[in-house]
């Protein structure tokens, strides 16, 4: 009973509507870096793929240096450094970055995976390079990646935390933010339960969120996989 009150107490009017914006720019970052970073990160990858030696390597370094630092730093670096743009969009800018490079190898995985014939046959067809990329290639590749396209928003999604470091008010920010004013609604000072609460709680949702992001990913997959024919 004693955890249930200190519930009521820590989670108000006054409390919970904080939290759920914090929630909701989650969320807005989030989808925002996604969908920026699927673009660039499918662009980068079509260069790794076809567009030479060199640009190839440029890429590749590219993104050997954005998978293989922290997140965190580059959110911090982008944050501190970069001269344009709010808060927000110089936080995003480094999550954006890193994003992009896992998309691209996502994709470039996609991209590999289909055979050499089919560029030959639209070739054959009379469509160019780039007719050939867009009608045929692509959207084969895309749907061969949602799965790992679905990954990466999850993983997006968690790593939105980060910005709370850079005083960015998403939803783990803020649930930090109610345990350190916590006293001010139990009515005494902050223990170790309030933080069991709140950040149980913040948990719980992270858990929610992303459990249902992991279950559409499986759904897909399944949907993909019907028709299939397997040749023995």
């Amino acid at each position: 009973m004693e955890i249930i009150n200190e519930c009521r107490l820590l989670f108000t009017s006054v409390t919970v509507p904080p939290l759920l914006n914090g929630l909701l720019l989650s969320f807005k970052l989030a989808g925002g870096i996604l969908l920026a970073s699927l673009v660039a990160g499918t662009i980068l990858a079509l260069l790794k793929t076809y567009a030479g030696k060199i640009i190839g390597a440029v890429v590749t370094a590219y993104v050997e240096i954005f998978r293989n630092t922290p997140i965190l730093f580059w959110i911090t670096v982008c944050f501190i450094a970069l001269p344009v743009g709010n808060q927000y969009i110089r936080a995003s800018a480094g999550l954006f970055l890193a994003s992009t490079a896992t998309i691209c190898e996502i994709v470039r995985g996609g991209l590999n995976s289909i055979g050499k014939g089919q560029i030959e046959a639209g070739k054959s067809q009379g469509l160019s390079r780039l007719q050939i990329i867009y009608a045929i290639i692509l959207p084969q590749c895309l749907r061969r990646v949602v799965p790992n396209l679905i990954n990466q928003t999850i993983s997006v999604f968690k790593d939105t935390s980060f910005f709370g470091q850079v005083a960015i008010m998403e939803f783990l920010y803020c649930s930090r933010k109610l345990l350190g004013t916590a006293n001010k609604y139990t009515g005494h000072g902050i223990g170790a339960m309030d933080a069991f609460i709140i950040f149980g709680a913040a948990a719980a949702v992270y858990f929610i969120i992303n459990l249902l992001l992991s279950t559409i990913m499986r759904a897909i997959e399944m949907h993909g996989n019907k028709g299939k024919v397997v040749v023995k």
